[in-house]
């Protein structure tokens, strides 16, 4: 199933041989990105092409091959409408052009349906450029737009299908497909941003858009004054490009105008509350950036805005939360071609370029010259051999780092992770994580609010069962009884239980409702303020009445047990004595249990002195202390669920400090008390539940704002958020997602294999030993990609260094080109900020920098060529020359590039970038 815009385009072709009849026809097929699918004149001119291939020296076959190409397919996937478009091609001959439906039927092509197919295939090229990024055997690109009267048509096609752009989905990082949110958006964006051509996209394409009735024909740019855009999207993707291209008083005012149409605009929010931030105006920043997530709460971009402008306030906590409640999305990859496999993969290579450039594979027994001039070597004659690099990457804890497998909405997550830990440090990440999360022996110790598990409990369980509370006592002999019963069967003891039994499930109902009285009766006085019994030092009740309460109490309960060893059934007098001695072992089993298993309390009764009074009596009072045990039994789960289902949401304050009320309570002894009239002593202490963080906020909304603006969120809280029970601060804490688990553990075991580099790299240049080899060239670049996820570029940069030491890395070259245009110079700069002895950046305008972005840039034109990659806009290689003739102008780069003395077939291969430069007039084309 085609799940975005489908596979690259496939093109089959059958091939025979003119001098031998003998020989059978061969066919062979190749994907391709870039080709012209606007009609069938353009597809048929595309296979011609490839037959004046074969007579190229080198070509497939050698320089007289024989072969002639006879008939082929183009097949192109049209993602509008969900149809395959083929056109069938014979040479000589004619050409055929249908429509293949999802259920096989075949069609005839529209006009419509070949403006359809032309956009697919475009976006297709556009947005899978990155030959690192998307690598299909086979496959070949080129140049979509040629020059600007190609570019001028293009344009008009992609302004006929704006308004369906959103039938053809967006990327994983979006949840609600739009207007301005989707691949076509993001197609032409790309497009247009990556060559620096911020002004041609705003008047060609977004000005008409803007200013056009939503779907109706585009009409001539208007003035700002005159503004009647009927959708917002196309305001923001405006105001972004006049952002993007230095023009902010344009910028805005279509922001300004186009929120008065639609304030609720998520996009509009979105681009309002960056510009402020860019502008170090966070807390307006943070305003329009809650706002964003009110009115778009399911989207990934809005709360990352927010916790981006959280770091930048330095109010990591908030930041912290915020990222916990990010909305996160399954990564869905690109789509990618379903084909038999091959029976053979023929690449032909055309040596006479790489001669002088060893691209580390072996073409024969031919010789490899010299390299230019400027150029670092590519391969050194001392690098072990590839079986024993690939038997030490096998077993290298490096490559097996988990990090690098993140792709969309968690690896935008992972670098806000690791942005907190450049500026706090891993210690104060840790204690940070800790105050505002709930941690793992939190959760399990509070699991039963109003009983702590630890030591000290445990070795009160050794010494004996005398501190447990009555009713405890009371229901264990109960449970003894009855499961001694149940073994030796007794007619009158098991009728005795029964009446019982139903006895307590009569009063069950009447006592638990007094007891949730009592509760709420006790939330209203902590919400309000009010005092209220925390403990059995707070009851009411004055002290000598409490204590006379329970010597009475316990006085009829050693009075009842008393009675019942010598009127009961001979099974329970042999089953009370076999209770009270377990050992050490059994009770630290029981110790998690969520309510304390009462014993017989034999021992205790026989200090006590015989007293006696009437069994109804007796049976009432055990009746009584029975069905509290199960209130406050009750009581205790009831608080336990709540506990464990914390809500992760700001919706009601009411209901988050009524529960945390709840969860303050006094303890289930306490809760008996309360019922009964009765304060027996409870060695336990109460233990809060963990609840909801929550800090005092920074930013207060301006006086007159509307308090339905205010964003229900984790970050959005008012001093309300503590509560104070007697000289005791509830902190209220929140879940941590599994998810954000993941990446912290992620970013430690980066850390480590981090931390485990940087030492073995200073000893070894402490020792004066070899550095180069101690690590694989698979090694390095993934040493150099960690150094970049942890913001180091400076090691990142020597980490590929080493790597191109050992042999060439496309991926190598590409990030150390990065690097020279300046794409990681905001992280050079804080680097240099932030440690000590790191040097400072190049400057972007000298001539080294120059010089070195050039040899990447020969070296990488090389690479495309030799796989095929004859795409020379957009390109990876070519955003990058753009960068540089706007820093030193088209004249200075030609020049340098004149300088390096390159051969003719090298220079005419990067001298295409600068031609492209210099057609469309980019930044700097013009000096």
């Amino acid at each position: 199933m085609i799940r975005e815009l489908g596979p690259p385009d496939l093109c089959h072709i059958v091939k025979t041989h003119s001098s031998n009849r003998n020989e059978p026809d061969i066919g062979s097929y190749h994907h391709v990105l870039g080709v012209d699918t606007s009609s069938s004149a353009s597809l048929a001119a595309y296979i011609n092409s490839l037959q004046y291939s074969l007579n190229e020296s080198p070509g497939w076959f050698g320089a007289s091959n024989g072969w002639k190409i006879t008939s082929g397919t183009y097949c192109s996937y049209n993602a509008f409408s969900n149809v395959d478009l083929r056109v069938q091609i014979k040479i000589p001959g004619g050409v055929d052009a249908y429509i293949v439906t999802v259920l096989g039927e075949r069609k005839e092509v529209t006009d419509e349906l070949w403006r359809e197919c032309q956009v697919s295939s475009l976006l297709r090229a556009i947005l899978l450029s990155d030959s690192l990024a998307y690598s299909v055997t086979g496959l070949r690109r080129v140049t979509p737009v040629g020059g600007p009267r190609d570019e001028s048509k293009v344009i008009e096609a992609l302004m006929q299908q704006f308004w369906n752009g959103w039938s053809l989905g967006s990327n994983a990082e979006t949840q609600m497909i739009s207007t301005a949110k989707n691949f076509l958006a993001d197609g032409i964006q790309k497009y247009f941003y990556g060559a620096g051509r911020y002004a041609d996209f705003a008047a060609e394409i977004l000005a008409p858009l803007a200013y056009a009735p939503l779907g109706g024909q585009q009409s001539p740019a208007r003035t700002s004054v005159d503004f009647k855009g009927v959708d917002p999207e196309v305001a923001s993707m405006l105001a972004d490009c006049y952002l993007e291209g230095d023009e902010e008083v344009q910028a805005v005012r279509v922001m300004h105008q186009a929120l008065k149409i639609k304030p609720s605009c998520y996009p509009l929010l979105y681009i309002q509350s960056e510009f402020l931030r860019r502008k170090k105006q966070l807390e307006s920043a943070l305003t329009i950036a809650r706002m964003a997530v009110k009115y778009a709460p399911s989207e990934f971009h809005a709360w990352a805005k927010l916790a981006e402008i959280y770091i930048d306030s330095k109010d990591f906590k908030r930041a912290l939360l915020t990222l916990n409640a990010c909305p996160m999305y399954t990564f869905v990859g690109r789509d990618m071609p379903r084909v038999p496999p091959p029976r053979r993969i023929n690449y032909p290579v055309k040596s006479d370029i790489l001669a002088d450039y060893n691209l580390g594979e072996s073409f024969g027994n031919s010789t490899h010259g010299p390299v230019p001039s400027n150029s670092r070597s590519s391969i050194d004659s001392d690098a072990p051999g590839y079986a024993e690099e690939m038997a030490q990457n096998e077993s290298s804890d490096i490559l097996r780092l988990s990090a690098p497998t993140l792709n969309g909405t968690f690896a935008h997550a992972y670098r806000f992770l690791s942005s907190i830990f450049g500026m706090v440090g891993w210690d104060e990440l840790l204690m940070l994580r800790s105050q505002v999360f709930v941690m793992e022996e939190e959760y399990r110790n509070s699991a039963v609010p109003g009983i702590a598990v630890d030591d000290e409990v445990e070795e009160e369980e050794e010494e004996g069962d005398d501190h447990l509370p009555l009713s405890a006592l009371r229901e264990r002999a109960l449970s003894e009884s009855q499961q001694e019963g149940e073994s030796k069967p007794d007619t009158e003891t098991n009728g005795h239980l029964a009446a019982e039994a139903e006895a307590l499930e009569a009063q069950e109902p009447q006592e638990a409702h007094d007891a949730q009285e009592t509760q709420e009766a006790q939330s209203e006085a902590v919400l309000e303020d009010k005092p209220m019994v925390d403990s059995q030092e707070d009851a009411p009740e004055p002290e000598a009445e409490s204590e006379q309460k329970a010597a009475e109490l316990e006085q009829e309960s050693n009075a009842e047990a008393q009675e019942e060893a010598k009127t009961e059934s001979e099974p329970v007098k042999e089953a009370a004595p076999a209770q009270p001695s377990k050992g050490k072992k059994n009770k630290k089993k029981n110790k998690g249990k969520k309510a304390q298993e009462p014993v017989q309390p034999e021992q205790a009764s026989k200090e006590q002195p015989e007293q006696k009074e009437q069994l109804d009596e007796d049976q009432s009072v055990a009746e009584t202390e029975k069905a509290n045990g199960e209130v406050a039994d009750k009581t205790i789960a009831s608080m336990s669920e709540k506990m464990e289902n914390v809500s992760l949401s700001d919706n009601d304050d009411h209901e988050g400090n009524k529960e945390n009320s709840h969860e303050n309570d006094p303890p289930a002894d306490s809760a008996v008390a309360a019922t009964s009239d009765v304060a027996p002593e409870s060695p336990f202490e109460p233990v809060a539940a963990p609840q909801v963080a929550v800090f005092e906020a920074k930013d207060k909304e301006p006086a007159g704002a509307n308090n339905a603006d205010h964003v229900d969120s984790a970050t959005d809280r008012d001093d309300e958020s503590q509560i104070r029970l007697g000289d005791a601060k509830v902190v209220r804490k929140r879940l941590c997602e599994r998810w954000l688990d993941n990446l912290i553990m992620m970013l430690f075991e980066d850390l480590r294999a981090y931390t485990a580099w940087r030492s073995r790299m200073h000893n070894l240049r402490a020792t004066g030993q070899q550095v180069t080899y101690t690590y694989t060239q698979a090694e390095w670049e993934a040493l150099g990609e960690l150094a970049l996820r942890l913001h180091r570029p400076s090691e990142a940069k020597e980490a590929f260094e080493y790597a191109l030491a050992i042999r060439f890395s496309a991926r190598a070259w590409v990030r150390l080109l990065e690097m020279y245009v300046g794409k990681h110079a905001d992280a050079q700069k804080e680097e240099h900020i932030r440690y000590e002895g790191v040097p400072p950046p190049l400057p972007l305008n000298s001539n080294d920098s120059l010089m070195m972005a050039l040899d990447a840039i020969v070296w990488l034109s090389v690479y495309n060529d030799r796989w095929y990659n004859n795409m020379v806009y957009p390109n990876p290689v070519c955003e990058s020359v753009v960068r540089l003739v706007k820093v030193h102008g088209l004249s200075k780069v030609r020049n340098s590039l004149v300088s390096m003395n390159l051969k003719v077939p090298v220079f005419n291969i990067v001298k295409g970038y600068l031609e492209f430069a210099e057609k469309f007039d980019v930044v700097g084309a013009k000096w």
